[in-house]
């Protein structure tokens, strides 16, 4: 799509398999010296078969070049749904603003800025000899924002804080987490309730950030305490709905960032955000339409710049309650009724990537069986002798969808499926109605929806937040004892080869049993005007990092400068 300008050393395609770690009693993986960059096991994350499209490469710019003319401050457009607290302690402080506040305004122990990579962060060694019992050593040059010292005591409280409020984003990352202890000043142990080789992915985690006692205890009922961090930048301003404003902080342990300081504005109306970054109200976005990708990549001045997502667009089934939708034939009826061709290109345009085979498993989850799989074909007249053997009898359905190109997919499947003889309307909701709606709910009516399913990179992280009973985003109200039994043994093994057959069991059972149907890959467009630099795109929208972002004006044409 375009050329792609250089960003700042790293891509991020984060949360992939946790090692960076001592061997077992028995090894299974590699010993890497303490607390140095160490790489997965080659067998934890097989290469893609030659059916499987290239993705496109995640966008890494550099640094500023020498003589670069800095702009002091940069707009950027974030999520379009409002965010009514900013605090990862908080059930409402999640969606793509929140993820990218947080990664401004605090540190956590480690990053990882490609699969199975893990790099020094607040901590600057780690290790364990079981995946049980994990240490990790701190930096003893970190401040927080209101000038205290961080030690190991900031890293415990935050644990067990986190520990104590189900249901928000910090509580899920702390989870597997039985004990954690301050050895000393800078050292702190983890205790697992059982091993878990993905620990260091759950660390390197958004959600997993360090934040200070003091500033808590101050003032506990004002969820503003959660500002205080250790990151690059500190909040100055925050209006739910409208925007978060940033400044540099300049005692930083990595150094200033180069960007004195950053808006983050919410635009509801979508067509808004084209003629913001045109007129030059802001210079990078983090969505917009297709059209819109289409008329800035045509452009001179601008840079589209493209991460694939590792999740897919999916066409998702209540699995547990509703007769017709728990009922194999209908489903297979479904299946065969859809063009997921079509699909794709109502939705996204060019900027999708349809499904190569029959394999719903994330594009860059681990152990995904490339290839293995065929593709559900388009065939109308297998569609109706599926549904003729159904429990379905004509009754009008629903869809629920969000956004702004799930419903265009949605109304496409409406008329699709019209032609087998099923009959659905379409829900399109507010994103923030839909999630609500959406959430695990042994006794929900909903039907089917459509929206992104599952694709973490980490094994572990897509089966624990997608498709395991109980947890906030198992949209798909999954509560299947084999099925929960696998991915309960997948998570307390540490063994590659038995990891991989477990994986391998999982995607087959979800091939016969079709508990959701992949009929995209949306390409991620992330509009920039020339000169923005310094950002990490990869396989996981929430993550997409801005610390070291800046903006060379010498690359910007001068209607758009400031």
């Amino acid at each position: 799509m375009k050329k792609l300008l250089p960003i700042l050393l790293a891509a991020c395609m984060l949360v992939a398999f946790a090692s960076g770690c001592k061997s077992d009693p028995e090894p299974t993986t590699p010993a890497p010296a303490p607390g140095n960059a160490s790489s997965a096991p080659a067998s934890s994350a097989p290469a893609p078969a030659s059916s499987a499209p290239a993705s496109p490469a995640p966008v890494v710019p550099e640094a500023p070049v020498e003589g670069a003319n800095l702009a002091e401050h940069i707009d950027v457009i974030g999520d379009s749904g409002a965010l009514s607290v900013l605090n990862p302690f908080v059930a409402a402080g999640t969606g793509q603003n929140a993820s990218l506040s947080y990664l401004l305004v605090a540190d956590r122990l480690l990053e990882q800025p490609s699969p199975g990579v893990f790099e020094p962060q607040l901590a600057t060694r780690w290790e364990t000899d079981d995946y049980l019992t994990f240490r990790f050593y701190l930096r003893d040059d970190v401040y927080f924002h209101n000038g205290d010292h961080m030690t190991a005591d900031d890293v415990v409280w935050t644990v067990q804080f986190a520990q104590a409020e189900p249901g928000t984003p910090a509580f899920n990352q702390w989870t597997s987490v039985k004990t954690v202890e301050a050895i000393d000043a800078y050292t702190v142990e983890f205790v697992l309730n059982s091993p878990n080789i993905d620990f260091y992915g759950e660390v390197s985690q958004t959600a997993a950030d360090i934040y200070s006692k003091r500033a808590h205890d101050e003032n506990p009922d004002d969820p503003s305490w959660a500002w205080i961090g250790t990151g690059p930048f500190k909040v100055t301003g925050f209006s739910t709905s409208d925007y978060i404003s940033f400044e540099r902080f300049e005692e930083h342990w990595s150094g200033p960032a180069p960007t004195k300081s950053l808006t983050l504005w919410t635009i509801p109306e979508l067509s808004t955000r084209a003629i913001m970054m045109q007129t030059g109200a802001a210079q990078l976005s983090f969505y917009m339409p297709p059209e819109d990708l289409d008329l800035l990549d045509d452009s001179p001045d601008f840079t589209v710049h493209t991460a694939q997502p590792s999740h897919p667009g999916v066409l998702g089934f209540n699995n547990m309650g509703d007769a017709i939708m728990m009922d194999p034939y209908f489903r297979l009826a479904v299946a065969h009724a859809i063009d997921v061709d079509d699909l794709g290109v109502v939705a996204y345009g060019r900027w999708h990537v349809a499904p190569w085979d029959g394999n719903g498993w994330g594009s860059s989850t681990e152990y995904r069986m490339d290839g293995v799989f065929p593709r559900r074909e388009h065939d109308i007249e297998l569609a109706k002798e599926y549904l003729a053997q159904s429990v379905y009898n004509g009754e009008t359905l629903s869809i629920v969808a969000t956004l702004d190109a799930y419903p265009k997919a949605a109304e496409l499947m409406q008329y699709q499926l019209a032609e087998a003889g099923i009959i659905v309307e379409v829900d399109v909701r507010e994103i923030f109605d839909f999630v609500s709606s959406m959430s695990y709910n042994p006794d929900s009516d909903k039907q089917m929806h459509c929206f992104s399913g599952p694709g973490d990179p980490s094994v572990n992280a897509a089966m624990r937040y997608n498709l395991y009973p109980g947890t906030f985003s198992n949209w798909l109200n999954l509560n299947n004892d084999w099925l929960t039994g696998r991915i309960e043994a997948l998570w307390a093994s540490v063994d590659h080869a038995e990891r991989e057959a477990i994986a391998h069991e999982i995607q087959e059972w979800i091939y016969e049993d079709i508990p959701f149907i992949a009929l995209f890959w949306q390409l991620q467009g992330i509009p920039a005007v020339n000169g923005i630099g310094g950002i990490r795109l990869g396989p996981l929208t929430f993550l997409y990092d801005m610390r070291g972002i800046y903006w060379d004006l010498n690359e910007t044409p001068e209607h758009l400068r400031p």
